[in-house]
């Protein structure tokens, strides 16, 4: 995936490159909590992941999630590049909600970056996305 131009001056704004996937994940609300008891959903709610780096990713969710909200994330990652225990990860990330795209259907793009994540779960994206590159 090329890296997101700003339209105005020409520039790359991602500050890391992503990879387009087709991942499920859990996630809850995590602040503000108000939100989370107004929505009236169980804690973990499903959504698909739909690119990711080692900063953040886009889901598409049926919740409409305000800029600003904190998301408690549980997802596995599957590199088929490695073998054994090392192909898949179970990760866990907090993510702020930095975009969002009302879809159709009732669907939102949402973008997250990452304001939780472990040194370890860092360069296991960034060691699946390098791997994918040269199998696409």
């Amino acid at each position: 995936m090329e890296p997101m131009e700003d339209k105005a001056n020409g520039q790359n704004r991602r500050k890391s490159e992503r990879k387009d996937v087709a991942f499920t994940l859990s996630y809850c609300v995590d602040r503000p909590y108000t939100l989370r008891i107004s929505l009236g959903v169980a804690d973990d709610i499903n959504a698909l992941m739909l690119n990711l780096s080692d900063l953040g990713m886009a889901i598409v969710t049926t919740l409409d999630l305000l800029v600003g909200t904190r998301l408690d994330i549980r997802f596995n990652l599957m590199n088929l590049n490695l073998f054994g225990e090392k192909r898949t990860r179970q990760m866990r990330v907090t993510a702020e909600v930095v975009s969002k795209v009302a879809l159709s259907k009732g669907n939102y793009r949402i973008g997250l970056r990452f304001d939780k994540i472990t040194e370890e779960d860092k360069m296991a994206i960034s060691d699946f996305i390098k791997h994918s590159k040269f199998n696409t």
